[in-house]
């Protein structure tokens, strides 16, 4: 079944999905291409978790005047509904594989965002013969532990029908709160996001369960690509962090590594030009020296990036109280005054009163609580050391809260930003 394109228009992008199936599996998928470019290898797309066709109508603009672009919903992606839980990050590369003989390809370039990069670099990895250039922005290569906890919190808390906490935990989570002057990431854009995850369907909050999990399921990338390889992410990524990019970039024998100026995790939609005129030139074998908007590092620095997601600071008043939220009668099963070494709009590094603390049981479970300014922040424990201290991520799900405390952290009468990093007592990640 050889791929036949449409010829691309803005109205061309809402038409009805094309189907074929490979192996019981519906692929979803739309064509484009000049007729003048139709016989060069395609572009194939594959998104996150919720963006759907129309998500790359700018993208496909730009793309299909050099090559075809053929947009592409695996099973449990972008708008195909089927619920595909068994299926891991390698079974869905295959299936894109069963897709490219289908459409009888001989070879493509391929582009995967957030989560769709795991699964074209895991193609481009295990079918080098079917691949030419790769492009993967917002990727991992072994997912750090806080990460992990994050992705699992918010399925839990779906899980638990706790949809509100859900909705506004997800911004929270994939929108970076602490350098919204930055990105310019506006109010009304927040607000969308927030009632697009609100307004999941049954189907729709399965699906992301089942993608929440099977993103859990991967201890590490199967291999690297040895492709020429785009990979890029905003600079002030707070979900996939900048430097674990170019951890993937420095595997990749034959990469570029290069951060979007101003963007946090989804630079396509938030510095749309900069990022399309990134991919436009990768593909076309320019230069990306001189892309307006765009910092392309030389290979051999990739592994010297700065690991923290925002500075530590040092609150004025350093006691707190760490409680957990279950009890035995009518005592807290946790209860002890702690100090706060460093804190930032994401975590916090903490100092038992008395050593002795169990991640098994409370890693989910604690409170800190501060007195100067008054503040309770719940917490998500992941590292523990037998002197005393406890790293733990903030568990934000409540918009206008995480705001007031972004508003705090900034004022210098309750925090003070370290001298030097020296000041800090332990960087977490």
């Amino acid at each position: 079944m050889k791929c036949e394109y449409l010829e691309y228009s803005r109205h061309a992008i809402k038409a009805e999905a094309r189907s074929c199936w490979v192996g019981g599996w519906r692929i979803d998928y739309l064509p484009f291409a000049d007729p003048d470019k139709a016989h060069l290898p395609p572009l194939l797309v594959v998104g996150g978790a919720f963006q759907n066709f129309t998500s790359y109508k700018y993208c496909v603009e730009r793309i299909h005047q050099d090559f075809p672009v053929i947009l592409v919903d695996l099973p449990s992606l972008g708008n195909n509904d089927q619920l595909a839980p068994d299926l891991s990050m390698e079974d869905l590369a295959d299936l894109l594989l069963g897709f490219v003989e289908q459409m009888e390809l001989p070879s493509v370039h391929l582009m995967g965002l957030s989560l769709g990069s795991a699964i074209v670099s895991t193609f481009a990895y295990k079918y080098p013969q079917r691949t030419e250039k790769l492009i993967v922005a917002g990727i991992l290569t072994r997912p750090r532990k806080s990460w992990r906890m994050l992705v699992d919190e918010s399925v839990r808390v779906l899980d638990e029908g706790r949809m509100d906490e859900f909705s506004q935990a997800v911004v929270l989570y994939l929108v970076n709160y602490n350098r919204l002057k930055e990105t310019r990431i506006t109010p009304t854009a927040r607000r969308l996001f927030y009632k697009q995850m609100k307004a999941l369907n049954d189907n729709e909050r399965e699906r992301y369960k089942i993608n929440g999990r099977r993103l859990l399921s991967v201890e590490g990338v199967l291999g690297y690509p040895e492709c020429e390889t785009l990979v890029t992410t905003g600079e002030f990524d707070s979900f996939t962090l900048p430097w674990e990019n170019a951890s993937f970039a420095s595997g990749c024998k034959n990469s570029t590594f290069a951060l979007i100026e101003g963007a946090d995790h989804l630079p396509q939609l938030e510095k749309r030009e900069q990022s399309l005129e990134l991919f436009s030139s990768f593909l076309t074998g320019k230069s990306l020296v001189g892309v307006n908007g765009v910092r392309v590092y030389p290979r051999g620095s990739y592994d010297n990036l700065e690991r923290r997601r925002s500075e530590r600071l040092v609150p004025c008043n350093t006691r707190g109280r760490m409680t957990s939220e279950s009890r035995v009668g009518d005592q807290f099963r946790f209860d002890q005054q702690v100090k706060v070494i460093d804190i930032n709009f994401f975590g916090c590094l903490l100092k038992l009163e008395r050593p002795g603390f169990s991640l098994l049981d409370h890693a989910r479970d604690c409170t800190l609580y501060l007195n100067s300014p008054e503040l309770k922040l719940e917490l998500l424990a992941f590292d523990y050391d037998t002197a005393g201290y406890v790293r733990c991520l903030f568990k934000h799900g409540n918009i206008e809260q995480a705001e007031r405390f972004g508003e705090l952290l900034r004022d210098g009468r309750f925090f003070l930003q370290p001298k030097s990093v020296d000041q800090v007592h332990t960087i977490y990640s």
